[in-house]
C-alpha cells in the first residue's frame, strides 16, 4: 500500500487515537511495534473495503429481476481459490516474523545493557541496581501512596531480569508497547530502550533531585506508568510504579549517591551498605551458614581465631569497645585476626567505606545482637553525631 501524504496525515491521525502518541522505546516506535499495529489496520481497512464493496456490488449486479431465470452458483475456480489462500498467508506470514522481530528485541539485550533485578509480588514492584540501591520515591495512586519510583537512562539499552515472589505477574509498560510475563521460580528477560528526552514533548519536566545530603539541580525526566497484565488477585489494579527517564549523567549520578548522610539512622545505613557493598554474598544475618561467619547475635560474644587466640568474654566484659573495634579491623584489614573455621578471603575495605558506613555496619551488627546495646550512639564517631545534630537542627528551622 502506497502511503501518500494524505494517508500519513491519517495513520499519524489514527496513531494519536489509539495510543495519544508514538511509543517512547525502540521496540514500540517506527517500524516497531506501532508499525505493525498500523499495518495491520491498514491491511484490515483494505480488505473490509474491498469484500463490503464486491459483496454490495455482487448483491446489485446478480439481485433477482421479474422475468430473469437467476445465473446458477459456480462450483469451482481454482486461481480464485489459490489467489485467496496465497494472499492472506503472505500477510500472515509478513506479521508473524514482523512480531516476531519485536519479540526477540524485548528479549534480546545489546551486550553492553545496564542490568536491572526486578521483583514482583503481590501488589508491587520492586528494583535493584547494581549499587544495591532501590526505589528512593514514591508516588500516590487511588488508594495507595506508596508506589515506586524507578529511575532509567534514556537512549540507553537496559535489561530487566525479572522474577516474582509468588504467582505469576506481568509487566506492562504502555508506553512502550510491550508486556512480558513475570514468573516464580525463574527468571524472564525484558529489554528496552527509552528514547531520548525531547524538549519539545510535553511530559518532560524538569525538578531537582535530593538523595541524602546530596542535591542535583534541574534535572529533566519523563514518566512511563508501570502496571501489571495479569490478574494476580485483590489489588492487581493497583500494582502499579512508575520509571522516571532521565539523562545518562543524571541517571550515574542518582546511581552513584550513598542513600544516606550524616543524620541517617546508623542502623538503617547498616542495612543499605550491607546489601549495596556485598557483605550480604558472605555474611548471613539470620544465623544460616555463609561463606562468612555469620552477624546474627555474634556482637559482644567470645570469637574464637584460627590461630587458636581469641577475644574472650572477659576481654568484653573490661572493654565496651572490644567488639566495635573487632569489626573495624576486620572491615579495614581482614587478615589480622580469621575466624576459626573460615578461610582469608574476604578483601580490604580500607577506603572503600566513609565514616558514615563505617559507622552503620557497626550500628547494624550491634542491632542482631539480641542484646540491650545503644544502635545509635556509636563511641569513635563523636564528629558524625556532631554533624546528624546539625542537620536535624537545619531540617527543623526548614
Amino acid at each position: 500500500m502506497i502511503m501518500t501524504t494524505p494517508t500519513l496525515a491519517i495513520h499519524d491521525f489514527l496513531l494519536d487515537i489509539f495510543f495519544r502518541r508514538g511509543a517512547d522505546s525502540d521496540v514500540g516506535s517506527g517500524w516497531g511495534i506501532d508499525g505493525l499495529f498500523m499495518f495491520i489496520w491498514w491491511v484490515s481497512v483494505f480488505f473490509f473495503v474491498l469484500l463490503m464493496g464486491l459483496m454490495g456490488w455482487w448483491c446489485w449486479k446478480y439481485r433477482r429481476v421479474p422475468g430473469k431465470a437467476a445465473e446458477p452458483s459456480a462450483s469451482h475456480n481454482t486461481a480464485l481459490e489459490i489467489t485467496w489462500t496465497v494472499i492472506p498467508t503472505l500477510i500472515l506470514v509478513v506479521i508473524f516474523f514482523w512480531g516476531y522481530d519485536g519479540y526477540l528485541r524485548a528479549q534480546m539485550p545489546e551486550g553492553s545493557a545496564e542490568q536491572v533485578d526486578l521483583t514482583a509480588f503481590k501488589w508491587g514492584w520492586g528494583m535493584t541496581y547494581d549499587t544495591g540501591w532501590g526505589a528512593d520515591e514514591t508516588v500516590t495512586l487511588g488508594s495507595r501512596d506508596d508506589i515506586p519510583v524507578f529511575y532509567m537512562p534514556e537512549d540507553t539499552p537496559v535489561l530487566l531480569k525479572m522474577s516474582s515472589q509468588d504467582v505469576i505477574h506481568s509487566f506492562w509498560v504502555p508506553d512502550f508497547r510491550t508486556k512480558l510475563d513475570v514468573m516464580p521460580n525463574r527468571f524472564t528477560p525484558y529489554s528496552f530502550r527509552a528514547a531520548a528526552l525531547d524538549e519539545a514533548d510535553e511530559r518532560v519536566k524538569t525538578m531537582d533531585v535530593q538523595i541524602a545530603d546530596s542535591v542535583r539541580e534541574n534535572v529533566r525526566y519523563r514518566d512511563h506508568w508501570i502496571f501489571c497484565a495479569e490478574y494476580c488477585g485483590d489489588l492487581h489494579s493497583e500494582m502499579a510504579a512508575v520509571m522516571r527517564v532521565v539523562s545518562k549523567d543524571d541517571y550515574e549520578w542518582w546511581k552513584s549517591q550513598p542513600r544516606y548522610g550524616a543524620g541517617t539512622n546508623p542502623v538503617e545505613v547498616g542495612e543499605k551498605v550491607y546489601i549495596a557493598s556485598g557483605c550480604a554474598t558472605c555474611h548471613s544475618v539470620d544465623g544460616s551458614a555463609g561463606t562468612g561467619p555469620t552477624w546474627f547475635e555474634v556482637y559482644n560474644r567470645p570469637v574464637p581465631f584460627a590461630d587458636g587466640s581469641e577475644l574472650s568474654q572477659a576481654e568484653i566484659d573490661a572493654d565496651p569497645l572490644a567488639w566495635d573495634n573487632y569489626i573495624r579491623e576486620s572491615i579495614l584489614n581482614p587478615s589480622a585476626k580469621i575466624h576459626e573455621g573460615y578461610a582469608n578471603q574476604m578483601p580490604s575495605y580500607d577506603g572503600r567505606l566513609s565514616d558514615v558506613e563505617l559507622r552503620g555496619l557497626i550500628a547494624y551488627i550491634r542491632s542482631l545482637s539480641g542484646l540491650d546495646v545503644d544502635t545509635e550512639n556509636i563511641p569513635g564517631f563523636e564528629a558524625l553525631d556532631e554533624q546528624a545534630a546539625e542537620s536535624d537542627a537545619a531540617n527543623a528551622e526548614g
